[in-house]
């Protein structure tokens, strides 16, 4: 699936996925939007650089290279009671079982800037563009709205 980031913690591989399962989870710990936690959580970014990688994950663009080396600097910055959290949610979705104390563990384990590294790969994989040979991509309708013969269905009966 498009945004899954695989990695290897404690003698064991986890997929973690920030889709909008994961992004409902947080707004619903912390009461405010996803986009505001993240802000929240990278305390040195200024209002311009917050702004516009909001705007980026939102509209799934990718941002100028110099707001991207901004970004990446804020992110290195982020508490790291936040990224456990998005690590958290976005296991839950294959992982059920995983707690916050395990992901706590995982950070442990992995060290503070490998973690922040998956989170942050896990960020841009989610909002990354629909790849070239996507039907997405190129207008197309999903395979599950074309007919048995693959053509379009043209809504005549």
């Amino acid at each position: 699936m498009r945004g899954e980031v695989t990695f290897d913690a404690l003698e064991k591989r986890w997929t973690l996925f920030l889709g909008t399962s994961a992004r409902c989870g947080v707004e619903q710990q912390y009461d405010r939007g996803f986009f505001a936690v993240v802000a929240d959580g990278m305390p040195d970014v200024d209002p311009q650089t917050a702004v516009a990688i909001a705007t980026a994950m939102s509209e799934g663009v990718e941002l100028p290279p110099m707001i991207a080396a901004k970004a990446v600097a804020a992110l290195r910055g982020m508490k790291i009671s936040v990224l456990r959290d998005l690590a958290w949610h976005g296991m839950r979705k294959h992982h059920p079982e995983v707690t916050p104390q395990m992901v706590d563990d995982m950070i442990d384990d992995m060290g503070d800037e490998r973690f922040g590294g998956i989170i942050r790969e896990a960020l841009q994989a989610t909002q990354a563009k629909a790849e070239v040979g996507d039907d997405a991509g190129r207008g197309k309708p999903p395979a599950k709205l074309r007919g048995t013969s693959g053509k379009k269905r043209t809504g005549r009966v």
